[in-house]
């Protein structure tokens, strides 16, 4: 999806597309990877959750 996201934006510059259009091919990358990387903050913390640490998080892994 990333991808296909990239090369609109790509045909879009090329063409020399308005700068609305090139704000709305942003707007979408950004709105895909934000959604995507909240997906990946939600299964790795509940991964975190499991672990049976002999110290705190912040000692074990560094700043979360």
């Amino acid at each position: 999806m990333i991808a296909d996201l990239l090369a609109g934006l790509e045909a879009a510059v090329n063409r020399a597309a308005p700068v609305a259009e090139l704000d709305r091919h942003i707007a979408g990358i950004a709105a895909i990877m934000e959604s995507h990387f909240r997906y990946e903050e939600r299964q790795l913390l509940n991964v975190l959750e499991t672990l049976s640490l002999d110290a705190p998080p912040e000692e074990v892994l560094g700043p979360l």
